[in-house]
């Protein structure tokens, strides 16, 4: 079992340039899960948290980007309210380490 605890994250983000939007999403997919076109939701450790915030903040421009990360607690994630076939990423199973 890992020790590693997960937190859940909304990351949302709109990015000027079509070059920096693919790069953006395409990094973001190694951590979450694309959930609409500009959000993805992610179940991060403090580690891969700061992480992924030290890469958006020397990659965007931010002049021109804007990236905006949530964290939602299991009370929040249970009263959210959606509309439509899409829940909320499953959290992860503890990492089973023989």
């Amino acid at each position: 079992m890992s020790n590693k605890k997960k937190n859940f994250y909304i990351i949302t983000y709109d990015i000027g340039d079509e070059k920096r939007l693919q790069k953006v999403h395409r990094f973001l997919k190694n951590y979450g899960t694309g959930v609409q076109k500009s959000i993805f939701e992610c179940w991060l450790t403090e580690k891969e948290l700061q992480k992924v915030i030290n890469w958006l903040e020397n990659f965007i421009n931010k002049e021109e980007d804007r990236v905006r990360i949530y964290r939602l607690c299991e009370f929040c994630r249970k009263n959210a309210i959606w509309s439509g076939m899409i829940e909320f990423s499953p959290e992860p199973e503890d990492e089973l380490i023989i």
